[in-house]
């Protein structure tokens, strides 16, 4: 028989065609002349190929091509990805226009909490970590797959006011109070939770950015009460003092990665939307927030697009996108509290628990979307 492709996308002829995805075999349309003996040629995939001569009872001079027509539809792969309609004959780019998301109710956690912690990188895929059930500190440890909350291993110490880093498999939490304020340091590999090297200066109510490896502690309240500028580094080994913020607070968020950071908001003597980014080196003061707060969530992969969702006082549903250079209001949370948790990105988010006006532990979640929008390209 004749065959093309790779490994993991192949197409196989002879008396019957079928594609290969890498998983499986698929029967697709046949050969107009069924014939073994074939020589054959195509691309790297099985959506190019030709069948030439063969043997079917006598030997022939057939030649064939097989194609795969482009989907009249597409599904979405990459943000800013180029394909072709074909059935407006048209190429179009995937694009999302940020004011158009939205807040959607989610399933309840199944603990109640404020001071929670969360971790992960869309609205489908996050734990919240810990926190605060109106009583003491809490170690639970609740995983969210866009349907349900399911309980996983708790921490080894249970705390709020902590801050979580990561994915829903590799993740990371640091700081907050246990029934003292902590520097203790916790990583996460999908299953159980392993204690590492401490911080440098036990905090809470901080802001984070990074991932489980490469991870930023900044700001917070420490051990005496006052509000510190502290910026800590985190190598997957150890913590390492760096340049501090040019502004001390509590109650910030922040986002981005360990050398492109992001941190916001936060509470010095008053609620403030102070902005400061950093460059691995230095943080710099942008553009404030619309809605000065603390005690809010953030949700960024990136520092030039994140989410500030929520916060205080007085309790605001806000929710504000970061662009890289400016903060812009966007659609706000169906209920409005603070000291709430938060993860994901400016574009797939998920808040969770915190203090309503009327609830003073809630279990409330809800979920953020922006729907894709395909733009055709012209030329001018």
């Amino acid at each position: 028989m004749g065959g093309v492709g790779s490994s993991t996308s192949a197409l196989g002829f002879s008396v019957q065609t079928e594609a290969w995805n890498g998983t499986s075999w698929t029967e697709v349309n046949d050969m107009s002349t069924a014939r073994t003996s074939l020589g054959s040629a195509g691309g790297p995939g099985n959506s190019d190929a030709l069948a030439a001569t063969g043997l079917t009872t006598t030997f022939v001079a057939n030649t064939e091509e097989w194609t795969v027509a482009p989907p009249a539809s597409f599904q979405q792969e990459n943000l800013g990805q180029v394909f072709y309609n074909s059935t407006s004959n048209a190429f179009k780019v995937t694009q999302q226009s940020i004011p158009a998301g939205t807040w959607a109710s989610g399933t309840a956690l199944n603990t109640s909490r404020t001071y929670t912690a969360g971790i992960g990188t869309t609205n489908s895929n996050a734990l919240a970590v810990g926190g605060y059930s109106g009583t003491a500190a809490i170690a639970n440890n609740e995983s969210y797959n866009g349907t349900s909350w399911t309980e996983l291993n708790d921490l080894n110490s249970g705390r709020y006011g902590l801050n979580g880093r990561g994915t829903s498999t590799s993740g990371i939490v640091y700081a907050g109070v246990t029934t003292v304020k902590v520097g203790n340091t916790e990583t996460w590999n999908g299953t159980s939770w392993t204690e590492v090297n401490d911080l440098s200066t036990v905090r809470f109510r901080a802001g984070a950015s990074g991932t489980q490896t490469a991870a930023l502690c900044f700001g917070g309240e420490n051990s005496g009460g006052a509000n510190i500028a502290n910026n800590e580094s985190w190598n997957g080994t150890s913590w390492t003092e760096l340049a501090d913020l040019n502004t001390a607070r509590n109650g910030l968020s922040g986002g981005g990665t360990q050398t492109d950071g992001l941190a916001f908001a936060g509470e010095t003597t008053v609620a403030t939307g102070a902005t400061e980014i950093w460059n691995g080196s230095t943080w710099t003061e942008v553009a404030d927030l619309n809605t000065a707060r603390f005690r809010l969530a953030g949700a960024s992969q990136v520092q030039s697009a994140s989410l500030a969702i929520a916060g205080g006082p007085p309790n605001t549903a806000a929710t504000e996108n970061w662009n890289g250079s400016v903060w812009t209001e966007v659609n706000d949370l169906a209920t409005a509290r603070h000291a709430l948790g938060g993860t994901g990105s400016n574009t797939s988010a998920i808040a969770f628990g915190g203090e309503t006006p009327s609830i003073p532990v809630s279990n409330l979640t809800e979920e953020w979307n922006v729907p894709t929008v395909n733009s055709t390209l012209t030329a001018s």
